[in-house]
């Protein structure tokens, strides 16, 4: 059974839809939850023979800043590292605090979806990946029309490089 997401599913369709035409590379999502998402790019990640490295403490929300985040430490701590694997069995799920868990061997992405709801660790997405996206890659950044906090990191690090798309998610281009 696909795990549900809390992604709209247009928005998830736009997400498969920019994945199916991105260059060689590896797929990365940091903020996976139950792994809604991740299903999706799992599929296309299988059709064209990529890796899917899925980042999360799998635990809940590590860490908030009260001046820019939304969430509060714990939420969304109604998922496990054990469920996720179960419902994803051909993706390398990577538990713990990102970018602390972020490995060496990841040199090659194509598409990393954002999408972990406060502002450190989106700006520890941008800063971490960036240098690690191919040529054509695109980062997507599910929170930045919704979370002060992830709007403020993108824009500290990629400012005029933000595109919006057709369903208001921002991204970057490499």
């Amino acid at each position: 059974m696909m795990p549900a997401s809390v992604i709209a599913q247009d928005t998830l369709n736009e997400l498969i839809e920019t994945a199916r035409v991105c260059p060689p590379g590896d797929f990365v999502e940091v903020g996976v939850y139950k792994g809604g998402s991740a299903a999706r790019l799992a599929e296309v990640a299988k059709e064209q023979h990529r890796r899917l490295f899925l980042f999360d403490t799998f635990c809940g929300i590590p860490h908030a800043d009260p001046t820019v985040d939304h969430h509060k430490v714990g939420d969304f701590n109604d998922t496990s590292l054990r469920e996720v694997q179960a419902a994803l069995p051909d993706a390398i799920c990577i538990p713990g605090v990102f970018p602390g868990t972020l490995p060496a061997e990841l040199i090659s992405i194509a598409l990393a979806h954002i999408d972990c709801d406060q502002y450190r660790s989106v700006f520890d997405c941008c800063f971490m990946l960036a240098p690690r996206m191919v040529s054509g890659g695109v980062m997507v950044f599910d929170d930045y029309d919704c979370i002060p906090g992830a709007a403020k990191a993108v824009t500290e690090c990629f400012n005029d490089r933000v595109v919006m798309s057709a369903r208001g998610k921002a991204r970057v281009y490499f």
